[in-house]
């Protein structure tokens, strides 16, 4: 097996919910409040900037059991396998390692309206992170999911997607 471009978190717990609140806490801290209370903001390699709700943690590490038919709705539970990537999104924002591709997309949200969506796809680790894009430009992008994809999701984006450019990782 191949080392990955960043490394895995492997927390422990008694049991899955408290293994959940774990994982939970971790993204709370690094991605949606400071430690004095203020929402995080983040900037990627074009200066762009991205902010992560906390409710987001529920539909962005919970499986789906089949994506093909679930129209976003999660119902296979926590994933550990999603949590345990979850301090991989800095690193694609901040272009660390690794090629990365941008898509944008537009798509029909559950209210029938049209919404733009950016998604950055890691080549080597086959990682896809996903945000929607701001209602304006003074805004920034809001965190919606991020999850190792299989072979059929990746065509699926370049099916559905336009690919807006294409990011390597200086050396350094």
């Amino acid at each position: 097996m191949c080392d990955s471009l960043w490394p895995l978190l492997d927390l422990q717990a008694d049991s899955d919910d408290a293994l959940k609140e774990e994982y939970q806490k971790i993204y709370l801290e690094n991605y949606v409040f400071d430690e004095n209370g203020n929402k995080r903001v983040f900037k990627d390699w074009d200066n762009n900037t991205y902010q992560f709700g906390a409710h987001a943690f529920d539909h962005a590490f919970t499986e789906s059991n089949n994506y093909r038919t679930s129209s976003g709705i999660h119902d296979g539970g926590f994933s550990k396998e999603r949590a345990s990537r979850m301090l991989w999104i800095k690193e694609v924002l901040n272009l660390s390692a690794g090629t990365i591709q941008r898509y944008s997309q537009t798509r029909k949200t559950d209210r029938g309206r049209q919404a733009k969506r950016r998604t950055l796809v890691v080549i080597e680790e086959r990682y896809v992170v996903v945000f929607n894009d701001p209602c304006s430009k003074e805004k920034p992008y809001q965190f919606v999911t991020a999850f190792a994809a299989d072979k059929n999701y990746l065509d699926k984006i370049k099916q559905e997607s336009f690919l807006v450019e294409t990011k390597k990782a200086k050396k350094e």
